[in-house]
Order: structure tokens, then C-alpha cells, then sequence
């Protein structure tokens, strides 16, 4: 499925990063604004699809998702924030986590390939493609989601505390009358 706009947070679609078994896994972290009721729908209604793949395919029973047993992956910022375990950029939202073997395609706004992580990075805003499916795995049961595509849409704050360069040094920035940037020259003198 593809999602809704939404944001991106613990970002790792150009480099995998070791997840807590040892792993080497692509990953992101999908916030969904709880205001978007076709976004949250469109993700509830892909999570049921998986459970019901799972108890056709015995992979859990209907007992099981009836009784809460299963793990689910869509999960309320707003909760993990109160206790602790996320950042303010989760309030507000749910989220849930992607990850996948294999590097996900980006692309920018206009579906052209992207490879910039100055530009595709935590807490800028856009889609993801997405695929859920039902596992049972050491006695754990419940429905995983596979990160396969990245769509950037638009900037948002980072969430890493890193600023742009371009930010950074503005105040520090050569300006000429006309408001263009003059350039900067070393020392005087012969080089030679």
C-alpha cells in the first residue's frame, strides 16, 4: 500500500543499521497524523488484511486476533510519548516501524530518483510504500510491515538537531549593496 503523507522518523533508507538482533535492516519509523482518518483507515484496514492472510495461511488462529494476542504495528505516539519512549514529534500521531533487507527506492516530489541524505532525512514529510504481512516467529505472532519505497514530498524540521549549512553560517554570510554574496578572497599577497 502506499500511504497518505506522513513523516519519517529514525531514517535509515541509504545505509542499513544493526537492529537489536543483530541484524543489518533498512528502517524507518512512519508517523500518521491521528487527524488523517483516511491515512489511519487505509493502514487499519491493511493490518486486518494481514491477520486474515495469517489465520488462512495457520499462522496464528481468528482466537488469537480475537483475544488481542497479536502483535499490531500501528502503535499511539501520543502514549509512548507520555512514557518516556518517544520524542514530542510523536505526539499527535500514530506510527509504526518499517524496515526491510533490501535498500528501499527513494524518489523526490516528481518520482525522480533521489540519493541525497542532505535532502531525504528524519523529519522531512512524504510516502511510503509499504507491505504487510502476518508472521509467527519464536512463539511471537502478529503482523510485520516491509519497507519497499520512499517518496519525499516536502521539508520538515529535523529531527536529528542538524542544520542546513546554508542556515548555520547566514548570519556570518558576505553580502554586497545588491544583497548578493561578494566573493571571498584569501590573503593578500604574492603566492608564489
Amino acid at each position: 500500500m502506499i500511504t497518505t503523507e506522513v513523516r519519517f522518523s529514525y531514517l535509515n533508507c541509504f545505509e542499513p543499521k544493526e537492529n537489536p538482533s543483530g541484524k543489518m535492516k533498512y528502517s524507518a519509523s512512519i508517523l500518521i497524523p491521528k487527524n488523517d482518518e483516511v491515512g489511519v483507515n487505509e493502514i487499519k484496514a491493511a493490518i486486518n488484511a494481514a491477520v486474515q492472510k495469517g489465520i488462512d495461511g495457520n499462522k496464528f488462529t481468528k482466537a488469537h486476533a480475537d483475544s488481542g494476542a497479536l502483535r499490531i504495528p500501528l502503535r499511539d505516539g501520543d502514549k509512548e510519548f507520555e512514557s518516556g519512549d518517544r520524542g514530542p514529534e510523536y505526539r499527535g500521531h500514530f506510527f509504526l516501524n518499517a524496515a526491510s533487507d533490501n535498500k528501499p527506492g527513494i524518489v523526490d516530489k516528481n518520482a525522480k530518483p533521489l540519493f541525497d541524505p542532505d535532502v531525504f532525512y528524519s523529519g522531512c514529510y512524504g510516502r511510503a510504500d509499504l507491505g504487510f504481512y502476518p508472521y509467527n516467529q519464536a512463539g511471537n505472532k502478529g503482523v510485520g510491515v516491509g519497507l519497499n519505497n520512499l517518496m519525499f514530498t516536502r521539508e520538515g524540521d529535523r529531527l536529528d538537531g542538524r542544520q542546513r549549512a546554508e542556515d548555520a553560517f547566514a548570519a556570518y554570510a558576505s553580502k554586497t549593496e545588491d544583497g548578493m554574496n561578494e566573493e571571498v578572497s584569501g590573503p593578500a599577497g604574492d603566492l608564489e
